[in-house]
């Protein structure tokens, strides 16, 4: 199977549920295998919103990836700034060469970030999950969380983080200068 079919079966409940996929990709000169940014294809990149949603296009297809429990994947971040995606989302497809990171997972970007960014960490949940040619796989959402919140999913779980996110309106989307939900 070709990478334009794999990902039009793959990204297509998103763009059934979310709306087409934007014609142009979001590529940087320096390419992932040479230490840059992941592509990203993106739906509401041409309206005029506060959240557009980021979708990386190229994790899925590396078999050095390391397989969730749902098998490979790709990350989806619904976000109010591209930097803070190309560069945390980046980073995570990095990650996600190494070491298996799968729905509830939550990760520290503090050292990524500014110290007084509100923003602190991620929370991984999955978003989808198909099988493609007899294979598994997934997108994972990525939604960033503050360090308070992180304290409350390390406290309680991810579920109960989840929740409350779910409450003050802070999930999906990654709102990087928001106030922390607990």
């Amino acid at each position: 199977m070709d990478y334009k079919t794999f990902y039009a079966e793959l990204f297509a409940p998103l763009e059934d549920r979310l709306g087409p996929i934007d014609r142009d990709t979001i590529c940087a000169i320096v390419g992932f295998d040479a230490g840059g940014p992941l592509s990203f294809c993106t739906i509401g990149g041409k309206r005029d919103v506060r959240h557009v949603t980021y979708i990386s296009c190229e994790l899925a297809v590396r078999d050095e990836q390391q397989p969730s429990e749902h098998g490979r994947y790709e990350f989806i971040c619904t976000c109010d700034d591209e930097e803070w995606v190309r560069s945390v989302i980046s980073n995570l497809g990095r990650m996600s060469l190494e070491t298996e990171l799968g729905h509830g997972h939550t990760v520290d970007i503090g050292p990524l970030v500014r110290n007084d960014a509100p923003i602190q960490a991620v929370l991984i949940t999955v978003e989808e999950q198909l099988e493609i040619a007899g294979e598994r796989f997934a997108i994972h959402r990525a939604t960033g969380i503050t360090r308070d919140e992180l304290n409350h999913a390390i406290d309680q779980d991810s579920e109960s983080l989840l929740a409350v996110l779910r409450a003050h309106r802070f999930f999906p989307n990654t709102t990087i200068n928001r106030a922390s939900a607990v």
